[in-house]
C-alpha cells in the first residue's frame, strides 16, 4: 500500500501531461532522398571515368611556388583563423551541455556567530537575546535522469554545431584558396602579355624607323609616320598597363597571405602547367555533392533543426530531476559541535513539473521549431541545386575553353607561317620590310589570344575542382541521410 501511495504523484502527473498536445504542429518540408544527378548533354561530351582532385588540388598545376603560397595562406589567413576559433567555441559549449548528462555535486559550509533577536514574531524562542554558533555543513547531489532524453538531444545539437563550424572553416579555407588561385593565374597571364607586349614594342619601334627610312627616301608619306607612331605609343601604354597589372596582383596575393606590399618583391613569376584532365562521371551522387564544404554545412543545419524539433517535444511531458542533500546543522554549542552525530541532516526526493497551461507557449515552441526546419531543408536544397549548377557551369567552360585552345593553337600555326612566308619574300626582293613587320605582329596578336584562352583554361579547371569541394576525402562528411529527415512523434 506504501508503494502505491508513492507511485500515485507520479501516475496523476503522467495523466495530466495530456493536457497540452502537439497535435498538428509538424514540418511542411522534407530532405530530397539520396539519389543521383543527371549532368546535361553538353556537359556529357567531356565525362569519362572520374579523376576525381585532391584534398591539395593545386599540385596538379606543378607550382612549386604556388604550393608554398597555399600554405602560407591556409596558415595565415584571418577568415581560417577566425573560423578555427568558431571551432574551439563550439567545443567548448559542446563540454558544457554534456555536463548536464551528469550527476552534479556541491559542497557548502557555514559557519556563523551570531545575536538571536528577542523579538515575539522575528525571534527563535528560547534562544532570544542570546548569542552562538549558527554553522551548517551539506553535501548536495543533483540529477536530471533525462527520461524524455532532452540532454542528450542538446548534447547532439552542440555535437553538431562543432561539425558544422568545421564545415565552414573548410569553406573559408577553400575561399582563400580560390582566391589566391585566381590572382595567381592573374599574376601567369600577365607575366606572358609582358613579353609579348614588349616584343610589341619593339616592333612597333622598328616599323617607325623603317617608315621614317623611307620618308627621307620619299617611299613614304608623314600620315604613315604619324600612324607608326600612334601604333607604337599605344603599344606602350598597353606594356605599362601590363607591368601595373603584375604589380596588382602580387600585391592581392601578399594580402591574401595577411602580407604588406613588399612581400611582393619576392615573388617570381609563376610556371602553371597540367598534365591530367578532370573528368566527370556522367551521373554525381548526391552523396559526392556532400563533400563540398557547404553541402555538409547544409546538412549538419538540417540536422541539428530535426532535434530542435524533438527538444521542443520534451516540453509536452512531466519534468523529473532528482536531488538529495546529506550534512549537518547546529544552532548552539561550540563551533565544533556541528560535526556531532545528533546535528546530523538529510533529504532526498524528486522535483517534478508538468505544464498543464502556458497560453500557447510550448506550442508556439514546437511551430518555431518546425519553421526552422522547413527553412533548413528549403536552404539545403538551394545548395545542391547551385552545388550542380557550379559543376555543370564549370565543366561547359572548361570544355568551351579547350576548344578555343585548340582553335587557336591552329591560328597561332597560320600565323606564324604566314610571318616566316613574309619575311622569305622580303629577302628574296619581293616586298619590302613593313609586310614582315605587319606579319610579326600579328603573330604576337595571335600569340596573346592564345596566352588568355590558356589562362581561362587554368581558371576554369581551378573552378571546376573548387565545385566539386577543392578534392575528395574518405571520412565521414555529414549526416546520415535518416538523421536529416522528421519522424513525427506519437
Amino acid at each position: 500500500m506504501k508503494t502505491l501511495f508513492l507511485l500515485f504523484p507520479y501516475t496523476m502527473l503522467l495523466l495530466l501531461s495530456a493536457c497540452i498536445s502537439s497535435e498538428g504542429i509538424v514540418p511542411q518540408s522534407d530532405v530530397p532522398v539520396d539519389n543521383t544527378f543527371q549532368l546535361s548533354e553538353h556537359v556529357q561530351e567531356i565525362q569519362e571515368d572520374a579523376a576525381w582532385p585532391t584534398d591539395q588540388w593545386w599540385q596538379c598545376f606543378q607550382d612549386e611556388q604556388l604550393n608554398q603560397l597555399m600554405q602560407l595562406a591556409v596558415s595565415q589567413s584571418p577568415s581560417v583563423q577566425e573560423s578555427q576559433a568558431r571551432i574551439r567555441l563550439a567545443t567548448s559549449l559542446a563540454a558544457q551541455t554534456d555536463a548536464a548528462l551528469s550527476p552534479t555535486m556541491d559542497a557548502e559550509a557555514q559557519i556563523n556567530r551570531k545575536r538571536w533577536p528577542t523579538d515575539y514574531f522575528y525571534g527563535p524562542g528560547e534562544l532570544g537575546g542570546t548569542t552562538s554558533w549558527n554553522n551548517t555543513g551539506l553535501l548536495s547531489l543533483h540529477y536530471d535522469p533525462d527520461i524524455w532524453n532532452k540532454n542528450s538531444l542538446q548534447s547532439e545539437v552542440a555535437l553538431s554545431e562543432i561539425k558544422k563550424q568545421t564545415a565552414k572553416s573548410q569553406i573559408a579555407k577553400l575561399n582563400i584558396e580560390s582566391a589566391l588561385m585566381s590572382s595567381y593565374i592573374q599574376l601567369s597571364l600577365n607575366h606572358d602579355e609582358l613579353e609579348l607586349a614588349q616584343q610589341a614594342v619593339n616592333t612597333y619601334q622598328e616599323k617607325l624607323d623603317v617608315i621614317k627610312a623611307q620618308l627621307k627616301m620619299g617611299l613614304n608619306t608623314e600620315v604613315a609616320v604619324h600612324q607608326a607612331e600612334t601604333q607604337l605609343a599605344d603599344a606602350e601604354a598597353k606594356l605599362e598597363a601590363v607591368k601595373d597589372h603584375i604589380v596588382i596582383a602580387k600585391h592581392a596575393i601578399a594580402a591574401l597571405l595577411g602580407e604588406g606590399p613588399a612581400f611582393a618583391d619576392s615573388l617570381k613569376p609563376p610556371h602553371l602547367t597540367i598534365t591530367d584532365e578532370v573528368s566527370l562521371p556522367s551521373h554525381i551522387p548526391a552523396e559526392l555533392l556532400g563533400h563540398r564544404p557547404d553541402v555538409v554545412a547544409s546538412r549538419w543545419l538540417v540536422f541539428s533543426a530535426n532535434k530542435h524539433i524533438d527538444i521542443a517535444h520534451t516540453a509536452f511531458y512531466p519534468n523529473i530531476n532528482l536531488s538529495a542533500a546529506i550534512g549537518f546543522m547546529a544552532v548552539n554549542g561550540s563551533v565544533l559541535s556541528v560535526f556531532s552525530h545528533d546535528k546530523l541532516t538529510y533529504d532526498a526526493g524528486p522535483a517534478i513539473s508538468l505544464p498543464i497551461f502556458d497560453a500557447g507557449r510550448i506550442r508556439g515552441e514546437l511551430s518555431e521549431a518546425t519553421a526552422s526546419y522547413d527553412m533548413t531543408v528549403a536552404l539545403y536544397k538551394k545548395t545542391l541545386t547551385e552545388a550542380m549548377q557550379q559543376i555543370a557551369d564549370s565543366a561547359v567552360s572548361l570544355k568551351s575553353s579547350l576548344t578555343q585552345s585548340a582553335t587557336l593553337a591552329s591560328a597561332i600555326k597560320a600565323s606564324h607561317q604566314a610571318y616566316l612566308h613574309a619575311n622569305d619574300a622580303y629577302e628574296v626582293g619581293l616586298t619590302d620590310y613593313l609586310p614582315v613587320l605587319d606579319a610579326k605582329l600579328a603573330w604576337l596578336q595571335q600569340q596573346l589570344f592564345s596566352q588568355q584562352i590558356n589562362a581561362q583554361v587554368l581558371q576554369y579547371r581551378a573552378d571546376l575542382i573548387i565545385a566539386l569541394g577543392g578534392g575528395l576525402t574518405t571520412e565521414d562528411d555529414g549526416p546520415k541521410q535518416a538523421a536529416l529527415r522528421y519522424q513525427e512523434k506519437p
